[in-house]
């Protein structure tokens, strides 16, 4: 009867709240074997949901209709109701908290948020305090901080560190709780990360569910486990990671058939054969969606157990896998492939330090004797690999990462470079090759699947880009309708080796939009291909465990009808969205880590100087990069002369006749201010060390910049007469 309704509400224009009999009249016009009851009972329903409003007076409209509105309040003053925003005052929030669904009221002209409909709130972080003789919870979180958590008993520590279960409301915004974890205080090592982690949503705990399930799952593969299988223990199959790496989802091989082309193994853990859909470790996995990398400690998406356990990919081991075998040829192509489930014993664990000096004929660990032959193989299959996706347009950036060094506290000891060199190419592209049959498989077959799709970026902003690079003194005679253009900006970025070579890589990435995950295939354009997804990491990336279930459901087992066509179909658009939301949550708590930890580094070299590049410049100050790769600021503020922004020619432009600060220039600094509290980073300049003489430094707009004080304007021609 409801999907009736709705459709006949559809076409019944509100012009005005009307009662129910004025209604039912509308609705009788188009359906009389409705009762005024059906009306009645539908209506409440919708005012119940919210679509709906019911007047003091009881009459009924759309909601839309009124200055009311319902949204989701993001505990920062903002309330997102569909694709508009709502700002609210602190005094209007009405004890709302992050994650509310609440009702706000537009009328006015200001936004108040009138009632709270719905709060899923279960835990919380928080720091023990006691007031009188009870104890209580003060979370960490601020728009948390109106809540009122008592905890019961008189053992308590104030100021331990705790996650609490809210058992229940006694009151407006008044619980009892219990904790569920301790986790020590403020200032213990490793606690900063942890606080910080929590705040995008993760959490370092397992529940007893998930601890009772970690015990019925068996340690070794099973003599059963073989059943369907390939057994490919007999193969030269290794993993390759970073020496410290513990949860390795993913091993090669490689063979050199009789026709000349090469057989590529990629054999990645058989997750979803230990990890139930439905179960609670596969709850939090969805929660969580992603394992977090965050400094010197992992926040894993699966129990240790099982990602650095059963699931893991060590040496000498019986694993169970799904294989992706790919022949491809001396051009690249794929001729054929094969998805199957597989059972492997990796030879070895080897290291990308290890690996990368046998591909630069360099010392290296003897027990890696055996494979030279079959790694230099391997890297010569992903050169070839790599000139096909450049020849098809793929973009490549060659980009160094910070890569923080940190004690046993936790603290931050000294900094080093990630670099990407020749074995981690090698794995990324043998990676690119399975995702993408995989993907393939699934597109051509018409089978319900999750795509990690990547848009075209938007024009306005890569023509935006190529003027500001052709003003740095870059020819990039092209504009943003030319072929190909963001892989030939990355090319000519690549070749380029100076001060802002990294900062305009960063740059170009940001002019592109963000790749996203879903059961739609759209394409992936920065990797050239029509479609895509994400396979090979199913221990730390939730959608892969997701497509890992996929394949076996449909390429393995084969065994679905229509319904479950239908009912997969309806739940991945929702795995896909959660993902999405996951992902960025993970790559922002990443990003802030390392601000955080920037930041309590330099807070030891405080009054030391430094040599910095301007990379970025606005109406407040600049953004400068020290050789050691750390961000930081030199606001205008701190500038010892007044300055002027001037936009058209990427500088501060001095009112004084003294020295212009060019994006591009090199300066030397001195860190006047660190705080790992705030996330800031403040530096002074103490002189210019280079000069960025590539830029175009147009003249005519100083004039205009100068004329805004005529008395400056003559100082620089007498202090810098005859100067250009």
């Amino acid at each position: 009867m409801n999907e009736k309704l709705d459709e006949i509400f559809k076409g019944i224009k509100f012009k005005r709240a009307y009662d129910l009999d004025k209604i039912y009249e509308k609705v009788n016009e188009v359906d009389s074997s409705l009762t005024k009851d059906d009306v009645k009972e539908y209506l409440d329903s919708k005012v119940d949901s919210y679509d709906f409003f019911k007047t003091p007076n009881n009459k009924y409209e759309p909601i839309s209709k009124t200055s009311f509105r319902v949204g989701v309040y993001n505990g920062k003053g903002v309330v997102k109701c569909g694709a508009y925003n709502y700002n609210i005052d602190d005094k209007n929030i009405n004890g709302a908290i992050g994650s509310d669904l609440v009702l706000i009221d537009t009328s006015g002209g200001i936004n108040r948020i009138r009632k709270v409909i719905s709060r899923d709130l279960k835990y919380v972080m928080g720091e023990v305090y006691k007031d009188g003789s009870s104890y209580y919870i003060k979370p960490i979180d601020e728009d948390k901080q109106n809540l009122t958590i008592r905890v019961p008993g008189d053992e308590h520590i104030e100021g331990m560190r705790v996650y609490a279960y809210l058992d229940n409301m006694i009151g407006d915004n008044y619980y009892d709780a219990h904790i569920v974890k301790k986790y020590g205080f403020k200032d213990d090592p490793g606690r900063d990360i942890l606080d910080e982690a929590y705040k995008y949503g993760v959490v370092d705990y397992m529940d007893d569910a998930i601890e009772k399930e970690l015990e019925l799952i068996p340690k070794k593969v099973l003599p059963a486990d073989f059943i369907g299988r390939s057994d490919l223990r007999d193969k030269e199959i290794f993993t390759i990671d970073g020496v410290d790496t513990k949860d390795m989802d993913d091993a090669v091989s490689l063979e050199t058939l009789e026709n000349g082309n090469f057989l590529l193994g990629v054999h990645i853990a058989d997750v979803p054969n230990y990890v139930k859909e439905g179960s609670a470790i596969d709850k939090r996995a969805f929660e969580l969606g992603f394992s977090y990398y965050l400094a010197n400690k992992v926040i894993p998406m699966l129990p240790h157990e099982l990602s650095n356990g059963i699931c893991s990919l060590n040496p000498d081991v019986d694993r169970l896998t799904i294989t992706v075998f790919a022949e491809i040829d001396r051009h690249g192509n794929i001729k054929g492939h094969n998805i199957e489930l597989g059972v492997i014993k990796s030879r070895l664990k080897m290291d990308y330090d290890n690996v990368n000096n046998i591909l630069d004929d360099k010392e290296f660990d003897s027990k890696y004797i055996p494979f030279v032959r079959t790694l230099k193989n391997m890297y010569l299959l992903s050169l070839i690999l790599r000139k096909k996706r450049m020849k098809e347009g793929a973009i490549d950036f060659e980009r160094d990462e910070l890569k923080l060094i940190t004690d046993e506290d936790g603290s931050v000891s000294g900094l080093s470079r990630r670099i990407q060199r020749k074995a981690e190419n090698m794995i990324e592209e043998f990676m690119l090759v399975a995702n993408t049959v995989v993907a393939t498989e699934f597109y051509y077959n018409k089978l319900p699947f999750i795509y990690r799709n990547h848009g075209n970026p938007d024009p306005e902003k890569i023509n935006d880009f190529i003027y500001m690079i052709n003003h740095l003194g870059y020819k990039a005679n092209m504009d943003s309708d030319t072929p190909n253009v963001c892989q030939k900006l990355a090319i000519l970025l690549n070749k380029s080796h100076n001060e802002l070579s990294d900062m305009l890589k960063l740059s170009l990435i940001k002019c592109q939009k963000r790749a996203e995950y879903s059961a739609e295939n759209k394409g992936h354009f920065g990797l050239a291909l029509p479609c895509y997804t994400h396979f090979t990491s199913p221990i730390r990336r939730y959608p892969d465990l997701t497509v890992h279930r996929l394949i076996h459901k449909f390429i393995i087992e084969k065994d679905f009808d229509k319904k479950d066509l239908k009912s997969i179909s309806k739940k991945l658009p929702v795995i896909a969205e959660q993902s999405t939301q996951r992902d960025k949550a993970e790559d922002n708590c990443e990003k802030e880590v390392m601000r955080m930890k920037c930041a309590e580094y330099m807070e030891n070299h405080i009054g030391e100087n430094f040599i910095g590049t301007v990379v970025s410049l606005d109406s407040n100050g600049m953004d400068v990069e020290l050789d050691n790769m750390i961000t930081g600021r030199v606001r205008r503020k701190d500038l010892d002369y007044d300055y002027e922004l001037n936009d058209a020619t990427f500088s501060y432009m001095s009112l004084n006749g003294f020295d212009d600060y060019y994006l591009g220039d090199v300066l030397n600094l001195e860190c006047i201010r660190a705080s790992k509290e705030d996330r800031i980073i403040d530096f002074k300049v103490l002189s210019k060390y280079k000069e960025n003489n590539n830029i175009n430094k147009n003249e005519i707009n100083r004039e205009k910049i100068l004329k805004k004080d005529e008395k400056s304007k003559i100082l620089y021609y007498n202090v810098n007469k005859g100067r250009k």
